[in-house]
C-alpha cells in the first residue's frame, strides 16, 4: 500500500460518466498523479476542513501534511522526480502559470457563482458538494455556507457583478482558452502537460456536472474545447470514457 495518500472531496455523478471529484483544485491534483504515474492512496473526504489549510485537497506523505494543489504538485515533482512539463520551453511554462492564473484565480469564480447563487443549482449543490455530509447536519450547515461561499464572491469581486456581466467575464476566459488551444493535440502541442490537467480540472467540472451554467453553451461553442475535453478524459480517465 503506498505511503502517499491524497484527500478529495466527493465525486459527481453527470454526463460522460461524472467526475472522480465535485472540486476543481481535487480534479487538477488526482489528473497530475494519474498523467505522472505516481502510487497513491486516493481517499474522499466529506469535508475539507481537515486539510491544513481547511481546504481539499491535501496529502500526507512520510509523517508530513501538505495543502494547496498547486503546492502539492510541485512537492511531488520534486519528490518522486517526475514531471509531465519536463518537454516544456520556459516560454511554454510561463504561459502555462498564466493559463493556470486564469483558470484558478477569476474563471473558477464564475463556476463558484453558478454553482452556489444560481437558485435552480441550489438543491443540486446540497446532495453533491455537501452530500457526504450527514443530513442533519447538513441542513443546518448548507445556509451558513452558502453566506460564506457569497461573502467570498463579493471579497474577490465577482460576485459584485450582474449575471450578465459575469457571463461577459466567462466567455472571453473561455474564448481565451480556445485560442490558446487552436487546433493542437494539447496546450503544448503533441505532449501532454500539468497545463492541459488544471483546464480539464475546470472545464469539466462545468460540463460533466449536472449543474445548470450558461457556459457549458460557451464551451459547446469552441469545438476544438470539446473535443480536447473528450481527448483528456480518453488518456486520463479512461474508465469513464
Amino acid at each position: 500500500m503506498s505511503e502517499l495518500k491524497a484527500y478529495h472531496l466527493p465525486g459527481v455523478s453527470g454526463t460522460d460518466g461524472g467526475l472522480v471529484t465535485v472540486s476543481p483544485f481535487c480534479l487538477k491534483l488526482d489528473s497530475f498523479l494519474r498523467m505522472a504515474g505516481i502510487e497513491h492512496q486516493s481517499i474522499t473526504a466529506s469535508t475539507p476542513f481537515p486539510g491544513p489549510k481547511k481546504k481539499a485537497p491535501w496529502i500526507e506523505y512520510q509523517g508530513r501534511t501538505l495543502g494547496d494543489s498547486t503546492l502539492i504538485i510541485d512537492f511531488l515533482k520534486s519528490e518522486f522526480g517526475k514531471d509531465p512539463d519536463a518537454h516544456l520551453t520556459d516560454a511554454q511554462r510561463g504561459t502555462g502559470i498564466a493559463i493556470q492564473r486564469l483558470i484558478e484565480e477569476n474563471l473558477y469564480w464564475a463556476m463558484v457563482y453558478d454553482r452556489w447563487c444560481r437558485e435552480e443549482n441550489w438543491p443540486i449543490l446540497k446532495g453533491t458538494v455537501l452530500g457526504s455530509i450527514p443530513a442533519p447536519i447538513r441542513m443546518a450547515l448548507a445556509p451558513i455556507a452558502r453566506r460564506g461561499v457569497k461573502k467570498q464572491l463579493s471579497g474577490h469581486g465577482m460576485g459584485l457583478h450582474s449575471p450578465a456581466e459575469i457571463e461577459t467575464i466567462a466567455a472571453k476566459d473561455i474564448g481565451a482558452l480556445a485560442a490558446i488551444l487552436s487546433g493542437g493535440p494539447w496546450f503544448f502541442g503533441a505532449s501532454i502537460s500539468s497545463t492541459d490537467a488544471a483546464v480539464y480540472s475546470l472545464l469539466a467540472n462545468i460540463m460533466f456536472v449536472p449543474f445548470s451554467s450558461p457556459m457549458k453553451a460557451m464551451i459547446e461553442a469552441h469545438p476544438t474545447l470539446i473535443e480536447w475535453l473528450h481527448r483528456f478524459r480518453r488518456e486520463i480517465y479512461p474508465e469513464r470514457s
